[in-house]
């Protein structure tokens, strides 16, 4: 299997960028798609404190040794093709013998999830439940009521009053 991971490049991006050059990466390599998936991880890249998304693109890509006299022609198709998405790409290669690499494939799923296969998942269809109008009403009414509280009264309550001394509304006026 061939990894090539993109470090340093948006995370919105990736899919796109991915999909364009996916098809064409497993050309060069003389390989199907199958054998080639990248990794975009959720991180940065920092120079001086500062973070580098989409100025500075280290592409490294890990493949079995195999394939080391391809790495010219897949490193000039991916300095070319990336610079949509950054300023500055790098990329290296590593290599590892194909004995050191394992491999599980479930044979009950498809390899890998795609547009076709993936299942997508529509909240409005599958909600059995009407929304919920939120309660505009006293939510304290029958706590008041078990504890016979009165509402508290308001400042237009208080300017009604017209005498300076206790009224009825239970306030001292100046």
């Amino acid at each position: 299997m061939i990894t090539i991971s993109l470090l340093g490049v948006d995370k919105y991006l990736a899919p796109e960028l991915v999909k364009k050059i996916h098809q064409k990466i497993a050309n060069l390599y003389e390989s199907s798609p199958e054998e080639v998936i990248f990794y975009a991880p959720d991180s940065f890249l920092i120079y001086d404190g500062v973070e580098q998304t989409s100025f500075q693109l280290n592409v490294i890509v890990d493949a079995p040794v195999k394939y080391k006299g391809l790495e010219k022609n897949v490193a000039n198709f991916l300095l070319k093709s990336l610079t949509d998405y950054a300023i500055h790409i790098h990329v290296q290669f590593r290599y590892f013998e194909s004995e050191n690499e394992y491999s599980y494939i479930n044979e009950d799923y498809p390899r890998y999830m795609t547009e076709t296969n993936v299942l997508k998942y529509d909240e409005a269809e599958n909600s059995d439940e009407k929304t919920e109008e939120p309660y505009l009403g006293n939510a304290f009414a029958e706590y008041e009521d078990k504890f016979d509280l009165e509402p508290e009264e308001t400042d237009e309550e208080e300017d009604e009053c017209e005498d300076d001394h206790e009224c009825s509304c239970g306030h001292h006026h100046h």
